[in-house]
């Protein structure tokens, strides 16, 4: 694992705090900080450690949910949270304009959009076959499921249907096989 504190920067952060705000409104914020410990304010330029966006994720998840999340799912939903989220930011706003539908593309590619999005965190991408990509992510906070939720959630948004694998591999990596048809 690195030694760079894994950070992401406050707009993304704050598309999670304004889903709670657009769904839920001025109380759901309240709700959030309360749980949270701390106001729930952010520049669009902090880098916020990751494990500080977990938290706030999965607390919004619990604001917007219809219904409790079981926490063996907690991190799965989480992560198609943070899709979905993230999809709403300009950066995501002008990636899915262009390449909504090329999922390989779009995986392939994942370091680069991981490069506007996070600092300390590194990804690799690897083409397997023709449906079916490898990823591999170390250095961040984000448990397992978070990022098999979030990948999940995009082959969906791009029209696809498949599955993501995610495994633990040597120096506290993970890697995250998606197939699709």
């Amino acid at each position: 694992m690195g030694s760079e504190q894994p950070t992401i920067k406050g707009v993304f952060v704050n598309s999670h705090i304004h889903a709670v705000r657009r769904d839920r409104g001025e109380q759901g914020i309240r709700t959030l900080e309360q749980l949270y410990g701390k106001p729930v304010a952010f520049k669009n330029s902090d880098n916020v450690p990751v494990a500080e966006e977990v938290r706030i994720i999965e607390l919004a998840l619990g604001i917007l949910a219809d219904r409790p999340i079981p926490p063996e799912h907690l991190a799965f939903e989480a992560g198609r949270l943070h899709f979905r989220n993230f999809s709403t930011t300009p950066l995501g706003r002008i990636i899915f304009s262009l390449f909504r539908r090329n999922f390989k593309l779009m995986m392939l590619q994942s370091y680069h959009v991981a490069g506007h999005v996070f600092q300390g965190v590194k990804f690799s991408s690897e083409e397997l076959g023709p449906n079916s990509v490898r990823i591999v992510m170390e250095n961040n906070d984000y448990p397992l499921d978070h990022f098999r939720g979030l990948f999940y959630e995009w082959l969906l948004f791009s029209g696809a249907s498949g599955k993501v694998d995610a495994q633990i591999i040597p120096d506290h990596r993970y890697e995250y096989t998606i197939s699709w048809q």
